[in-house]
């Protein structure tokens, strides 16, 4: 028990420390960069961890994924703590689709999960997908683990018209920036929502922070309707948005599932109740944003 308090201590003082850090800021040691067609990749190892991070000229470094080495179960990043909510709204998923594979961190823990799940990853940098499977421990020689190598929208698009089906899909396409900005609006939103089974759930993650928190959010209830957000309350930065085709349930319910899951995910070092906490239906945008669009795009917001 001592052991693992310790190591649930580590990951959130990981958690608050190491979300955006430069090499030199932090003292990791670089173990190995490649440049990719989309940016620099390259990992670090730093007070027990290795982490991947994208490098952009003039911009800090952004840590995409971390791991413990000596304890690879306890999640490192609270937005994985969060995206753990997502499994109060599912039941037995039997095809997951995940949209931004990173270290495969969420892909891992949900083969974990739902064992009898398969799971397929969509990545378009390969040099990410390779660092991921050799110092994140994913494997997509699994039967049940498939990779794709491509952008994610196009993938969603050809899925579609493949006649596919998924009862969860994780949005979690990040580049050194933010997400993708043809990932974040309405037509995309649209696209896999249709992607999804008449009863799947839909995650996303995303940013409380982001200049465009306010337009992307009115994007998703334009898309959606009435939706949850995660955030834990004493953090600012991360927040997971759960949305469906169907009503969501109610926070009677997701507690219920909550007291269910409590023993699986207390070995990823979440707190089942201060996740459900976490959990809120607040319209705390401004409901007048401009929907993003293909047209409208965050491009245009940031200049």
């Amino acid at each position: 028990m001592k052991s693992f308090l310790i190591k649930t201590i580590m990951a959130a003082l990981a958690a608050s420390v190491f979300f955006v850090a430069t090499p030199e800021q932090a003292k990791a040691e670089i173990i190995e960069q490649e440049r990719s067609l989309y940016q620099n990749v390259y990992m670090v190892e730093e007070y027990g961890m290795h982490c991947m991070r994208f490098r952009k000229k003039n911009k800090n470094d952004l840590s995409q994924s971390c791991v413990f080495l000596d304890a690879p179960e306890i999640f490192v990043f609270d937005y994985y703590k969060q995206a753990m909510g997502v499994t109060f709204f599912v039941q037995d998923p039997k095809e997951i689709l995940i949209i931004g594979l990173g270290g495969g961190v969420l892909a891992n823990t949900f083969g974990e999960l739902y064992p009898e799940a398969h799971i397929t990853s969509v990545e378009i940098d390969p040099v990410v997908a390779k660092m991921a499977k050799k110092y994140f421990s994913y494997d997509d020689s699994k039967p049940n683990f498939e990779t794709h190598i491509r952008d994610g929208r196009v993938f969603v698009k050809r899925a579609l018209k493949d006649d596919k089906r998924y009862d969860l899909i994780l949005l979690d396409a990040f580049n050194s920036d933010y997400i993708p900005e043809h990932m974040m609006t309405k037509e995309y939103l649209e696209e896999v929502k249709s992607l999804a089974k008449d009863d799947g759930i839909i995650m996303a993650n995303t940013f409380s922070t982001s200049d465009l928190f306010h337009h992307e959010s009115a994007t998703y209830a334009e898309v959606f309707g009435p939706m949850y957000q995660i955030n834990f309350k004493d953090k600012k930065t991360n927040r997971v948005i759960v949305v469906s085709k169907k009503p969501l349930p109610g926070k009677r319910e997701l507690l219920k599932k909550a007291n269910q899951m409590k023993g699986v995910l207390q070995i990823y070092g979440v707190d089942t109740l201060a996740l459900f906490d976490a959990i809120n239906d607040e319209v705390n945008w401004d409901t007048e944003a401009r929907v993003l669009t293909d047209q409208y795009s965050p491009a245009n917001l940031l200049k």
